[in-house]
């Protein structure tokens, strides 16, 4: 986990792992408040349907640990880098998949590109996680981030 660790306080998904893939999507909403609908994490649920159960130790910071449930997969996460209102990335594991998950938001007037990159690695990661399934969940996360950002 140091290599995927180090990478994600770079910013950086694994691009040596088994599956990776990247995503943008323009949502029609100021930085500041896309960047306040990412960074509460226990509201995921509330946006994403695919999310359950977050539980964090409070409002997000390096070093945090949280646990959550993506796709009925349980994850115990930890933020590696957070930047405000620019970079949000942290490591993660399952029983059988360590992961890094990097969002990155760029302003543009009252829109925001929101970027969302993953890199899953395991024995098991392609057997599992197809590469289809990866871009749809990264499509989907993206599109709910924007129309809640959007609707609020």
């Amino acid at each position: 986990m140091k290599k995927l660790e180090t990478l994600a306080k770079e910013g950086k998904i694994n691009e040596n792992a088994s599956i990776k893939d990247g995503h943008s999507i323009i949502i029609n909403a100021p930085i500041n408040k896309v960047w306040g609908v990412l960074t509460d994490l226990e509201k995921w649920p509330n946006w994403n349907p695919v999310i359950k159960n977050v539980s964090t130790g409070g409002k997000p910071e390096k070093g945090m640990n949280f646990k959550w449930t993506f796709d009925g997969t349980k994850y115990s996460s930890q933020i590696q880098a957070i930047k405000e209102p620019e970079t949000l990335a942290w490591t993660g594991k399952s029983s059988w998949i360590k992961s890094i998950h990097v969002w990155q938001l760029e302003s543009d007037d009252n829109q925001t590109i929101a970027s969302l990159s993953t890199s899953l690695q395991s024995t098991f990661a392609v057997l599992v996680n197809k590469h289809q399934k990866v871009y749809n969940d990264l499509i989907g996360w993206l599109e709910c981030l924007k129309n809640t950002a959007e609707s609020n």
